[in-house]
């Protein structure tokens, strides 16, 4: 599976950009230099608990380059993170509370108050006007878009654990799931009709785990991730594990006409792979009347490259999805024994 899913992002990449003369490779690599994750922190030793302490007050960068490319770039300091893609073709900026996601011509505001999540979507201007030129006729799937779900955990097994069964018990109207898929090529399997293809490109998918228990996540000095209690003196607003992927899909999908040819019922299956870029725990609560946003930013253990199938299925606006974990949520014997999965909607398709 690493294999390919390195060999979709080097064909995607491949078919969208030129290229450019190789960067010196600094950090991770995946299949000889082919994917490259660049990350300012990963050349210090781990372990280091004064070194940790300190990362957290300042600044940290991860880059992916596929093929010599710069494909995502993500920054992210103890307030804010930023990711561009595609040369800031697709931009995202993660405030405290506010996250401002802006694709083509559109901008896509998440704001998540004290009250609950709103999302608002508004038009903007195209950076060009070579941005929003004619699509082909011919197929055209349906991956690309913005999408929200809801997450949650199936074969949980914490038999690791004994005594702190389900500590990762979810909040599951607030574990949400924001995909931004950016990037998409169809492939007709057909020579005169346009109703079967097979359907790639790329996306973002951020994953928020809302924890129903006052607990929040810390690494074990024998190096798996433990549950640690929050003080009780705190009002606990929210406290959360969030997790970023770079995703890749391969889908199979039929397309059904229902009385025009313009209207159909698409229908797609198949594997989505991921490689995570960022993550961390969030923690807003109450003391002595001051409100405070702790994050903690750290790998927690998660599957460094995953997959999953998905299946999904849409007639006119109404587009659904569903995501099955084929992995676990963390490395073997490093954290409970978790199988991730996501239901959703698509908002708004490009």
């Amino acid at each position: 599976m690493r294999n390919l899913l390195c060999l979709l992002l080097a064909l995607i990449v491949t078919l969208n950009l030129q290229g450019q003369q190789r960067d010196s490779l600094a950090t991770d690599t995946l299949k000889k230099k082919e994917v490259v994750i660049e990350d300012q922190w990963s050349s210090h030793p781990g372990g280091n608990k004064k070194y940790k302490e300190t990362k957290r007050k300042h600044q940290n960068s991860t880059k992916v380059r596929v093929l010599n490319k710069n494909v995502v770039k993500v920054v992210e300091n103890g307030r804010e993170t930023r990711v561009s893609a595609l040369g800031d073709r697709c931009n995202v900026e993660a405030l405290q509370d506010t996250t401002k996601i802006r694709i083509g011509r559109r901008r896509i505001d998440i704001i998540d108050g004290w009250h609950g999540t709103r999302v608002r979507v508004d038009r903007v201007d195209p950076w060009d006007d070579d941005y929003s030129s004619e699509r082909e006729r011919g197929f055209r799937g349906h991956w690309a878009g913005f999408e929200m779900g809801v997450n949650a955990f199936s074969n949980e097994d914490y038999s690791a654990y004994p005594g702190q069964n389900d500590f990762m018990e979810l909040d599951l109207l607030k574990s949400t799931a924001v995909n931004l898929n950016f990037l998409q090529y169809d492939i007709s399997l057909q020579k005169d009709r346009n109703t079967i293809g097979l359907v790639t490109g790329m996306g973002l998918e951020w994953n928020n785990y809302r924890f129903d228990k006052k607990i929040t996540l810390t690494e074990a000095e024998t190096g798996e991730i433990i549950p640690e209690a929050l003080n009780p003196d705190w009002s606990i607003k929210k406290s959360k594990l969030t997790s970023l992927y770079l995703t890749v899909p391969l889908l199979l999908e039929f397309q059904i006409p229902v009385g025009y040819k313009s209207r159909r019922v698409n229908f797609s299956a198949g594997i989505v792979g991921g490689l995570r870029i960022a993550s961390h725990t969030k923690i807003k609560y109450k003391n002595n009347g001051n409100t405070h946003k702790d994050k903690d930013h750290d790998d927690f253990n998660l599957k460094a490259l995953r997959y999953a199938g998905q299946v999904r299925l849409g007639y006119k606006s109404i587009k659904l999805f569903a995501t099955y974990g084929l992995t676990e949520l963390f490395e073997d014997g490093k954290g409970p024994e978790l199988t991730p999965y996501t239901v959703g909607i698509t908002l708004v398709s490009f």
